[in-house]
């Protein structure tokens, strides 16, 4: 084998092992961004406030935590990005999102959203239209 070929064949070697390094979520200190994850992070962080359930927040003085079971999942969305990125102000859920990365603020939304609710949205003749 030529030393042209050699080289291909360990950067080939080389980048194929960096692609594993990468996609190997264990060497990385950022969590994947799986419904999985979304479930074990509202379980852990979450619902101290907002409930086991998310639908039950624990009752605290002042400004309660809201409802999230089932809330809009875009909602969500951009309320923990607002949060995360300093448009909203909360001393507890400030922190809690500039932790998150973008796809974790969209798989926990998407978790959340999934979750069964007692929020409902009133049929529009109970509007007036």
């Amino acid at each position: 084998m030529n030393r042209i070929s050699q080289l291909a064949i360990f950067g080939l070697g080389l980048a194929l092992f960096t692609t594993a390094a990468l996609a190997d979520p264990s060497t990385t200190s950022t969590p994947p961004a799986t419904l999985a994850w979304a479930a074990q992070h509202f379980k852990d962080t979450c619902s101290s406030c907002h409930g086991a359930d998310g639908a039950h927040p624990i009752p605290l003085p002042g400004n309660p935590p809201p409802i999230l079971a089932g809330q809009y999942r875009d909602y969500l969305v951009q309320a923990l990005m607002e949060y995360r990125d300093g448009q909203r102000q909360n001393i507890i859920m400030a922190p809690q999102a500039k932790a998150l990365t973008d796809a974790q603020v969209r798989a926990l939304a998407a978790y959340i959203s999934s979750l069964p609710t007692p929020l409902h949205t009133l049929p529009l003749q109970e509007f007036g239209h």
